[in-house]
This record gives C-alpha cells, sequence and structure tokens, in this order.
C-alpha cells in the first residue's frame, strides 16, 4: 500500500474528510484541520500524533507547514464554523 494512502486512512478513521476548496481534511468534531502539504510532508507517526493530540482550547487547531497570517487563519476558523 503507497504511503499517501496509508496517511489517508488514518485520516479516515479518525473521521477526517477532505476538504477540496481548501485542500485541508477536516474533522468538524475535533475542531482540528490539517493542510495538504502537512499530510504530505509529514511521517504517518507526526500525523498520529497530531489527531491524538488534545484540543484543549476548544478553538480550531489548523496543521500547516509554514506559520499563516492573523487574516489567513482567522479566515479558516470563519469558513469551517
Amino acid at each position: 500500500m503507497p504511503r499517501q494512502s496509508e496517511k489517508t486512512h488514518l485520516l479516515d478513521s479518525a473521521g477526517y474528510v477532505y476538504n477540496f476548496e481548501r485542500m485541508m481534511y477536516i474533522n468538524r468534531q475535533a475542531k482540528k484541520a490539517f493542510s495538504y502539504e502537512y499530510i504530505d510532508d509529514n511521517p504517518e507517526s507526526v500525523i498520529a500524533s497530531s489527531i491524538q493530540e488534545p484540543n484543549k482550547k476548544q478553538d480550531w487547531l489548523i496543521y500547516t507547514n509554514l506559520p499563516m497570517s492573523e487574516g489567513t487563519e482567522q479566515e479558516i476558523k470563519r469558513v469551517l464554523q
């Protein structure tokens, strides 16, 4: 099984859905989103750890490779609500 398929299976199993418009895997119940680049560039162990990380703030956690501007982050959070 290719590596990307294993990562996708990991996300699917945890309730994440891919959003083509935002190019992110999103889980509204967990309030977490992963950029496609984050998934592509990190090993399964990092992704699994991020999925299991508790969301203590109950605000959206957005995992990306590069920091987002505050405006971009707020816009994504607004759209995800």
